[in-house]
């Protein structure tokens, strides 16, 4: 997170309204004031001391006659005996800090700084749908003061907020751009002896969100940036699916046997009736194989393995190790969230879909879409050129979820042309039907 320290040095004169610092005394990058430093100096009238300041010595400003205005931003600075005796001055300073302190026990004239800085949860990716927050930390205001903001959120380019929000005392502001552009925030603090108004840095927002490199457009000569599209966000981060269909292949597929079962969470070569056969048919006594169970599943070699053999020949294998280790740097990974997913029944047929996972990449789920793409249209996708070249039987632009259809040899898919759901299903070995990964990100940094 970036962090726009305030520059009091700019505020002072409207604090003090009766001096300027170029008519005084600026300790600047001082972090010690001597003993004596400027004792009975009769010309000082200003003196700014710096928040690095962390000494101030015995008797430094005594006898300063026409000091009148002393501003003073360090917050824990020692001072010494007698640093200000014989000055008539108003004492500029934060609630909290050793120069309060030492104003109140000796009487003097105080009046208090206020200063915050700004803090932005989103350093890059800033995209439209994404929504963006400024943060109020380190504030500092006049004692016992409570403080208040307003924010004003602008596009560059206009001069009219986008959005406005306060007086208020939350200190943070969100705002969604819905137009790709550079934005900032003008926020100001009231609750000291005078409103201090601080604006942050510019942010760019772009119309699309890029994350990872995939091929997509078959020439190797480029990389492709990859496109996703944002379909959810709630606490602080945001659900993403990938803008096109960028791979055509089966939910699971052995392809050497005929029933081939599944959940998202593992898949494995089940039985119909305790038979099953080898390859896709014709189903003979020839090719009937029995006695097939989890630690016992034939191989395409003809051998016998176990259900764990088979993970990488599933989507979920693809989903979080294939495409998660090539197609994102380590920063993005970062960024990527661990998600907990339920895999809800099927809600038609009421076909179990099996224990709940722990996945980076995933299939969204039945539930899932209807909550965030609840709409026909929100569904629908084209597929990439790689993809195109995968599968030329994907004519209606379909793509699994994760969810089972009618039964365990079948999932649920979208007809990505038109938007249509199935619920019953397509067999999980067809490899005409696509993948739009999703994830969970984290929105700032």
């Amino acid at each position: 997170m970036k962090k726009y320290l305030c520059v009091l040095a700019l505020l002072i004169c409207a604090i003090a309204g009766a001096f300027a610092l170029s008519e005084g005394f600026v300790l600047s990058g001082i972090s010690t004031i001597e003993d004596e430093a400027f004792m009975n100096d009769t010309s000082l009238e200003t003196v700014f001391i710096p928040a690095e300041t962390r000494f101030i010595g015995a008797y430094a400003f005594k006898n300063c006659a026409a000091l009148n205005t002393v501003t003073c931003l360090s917050m824990d600075a020692f001072i010494g005996e007698g640093a200000f005796d014989g000055v008539d001055a108003v004492f500029y300073c934060y609630t909290g800090s050793t120069m309060e302190e030492y104003a109140l026990a000796h009487g003097l004239n105080i009046s208090y700084l206020s200063a915050f800085e700004i803090e932005c949860d989103t350093v890059n990716n800033g995209c439209v749908k994404l929504p963006v927050t400024w943060s109020v930390v380190n504030a500092k205001s006049a004692r016992g003061a409570v403080n208040e903001f307003t924010y004003r959120i602008y596009k560059e380019g206009t001069t009219t907020p986008v959005y406005t929000e306060g007086p208020t005392t939350a200190a943070r502001v969100s705002y969604t751009p819905t137009k790709e552009g550079t934005y900032y925030a003008e926020i100001t603090m009231h609750g000291g002896d005078e409103d201090v108004t601080l604006t942050s840095e510019r942010l760019a927002v772009a119309a699309k969100l890029y994350i990872g490199i995939y091929e997509q457009n078959g020439s190797t000569a480029s990389q492709d940036p990859l496109e996703w599209t944002v379909i959810g966000v709630e606490d602080g981060k945001a659900l993403l699916i990938t803008a096109r269909i960028i791979k055509n292949e089966s939910y699971f597929n052995p392809d050497w046997i005929k029933y081939k079962y599944t959940y998202w969470a593992y898949s494995y070569i089940g039985t119909a009736s305790d038979i099953n056969y080898r390859g896709s048919g014709p189903e003979s006594t020839a090719t009937r194989i029995e006695g097939i169970s989890p630690t016992h599943i034939p191989m395409r070699d003809g051998s016998w393995g176990v259900e764990a053999d088979l993970y990488h020949l599933h989507a979920r294998y693809w989903c979080n190790n294939t495409f998660y280790n090539s197609t994102f740097s380590e920063e993005e990974k970062a960024r990527i969230l661990l998600s907990h997913n339920t895999n809800e029944p099927n809600p038609t047929y009421g076909t179990l879909c099996g224990p709940d996972t722990d996945d980076y990449v995933f299939f969204l789920s039945y539930n899932e879409l209807m909550k965030y793409m609840p709409t026909q249209s929100s569904r629908i996708a084209s597929q990439t050129t790689v993809a195109k070249r995968e599968s030329s039987g994907n004519d209606e632009s379909y793509w699994w979820l994760r969810t089972q259809g009618s039964k365990r040899t079948n999932a649920v898919f979208v007809y990505g042309n038109s938007g249509y759901l199935s619920v019953y299903g397509s067999d999980v070995g067809h490899d005409i039907l696509g993948y739009r990964p999703c994830m969970w990100i984290r929105i700032g940094g």
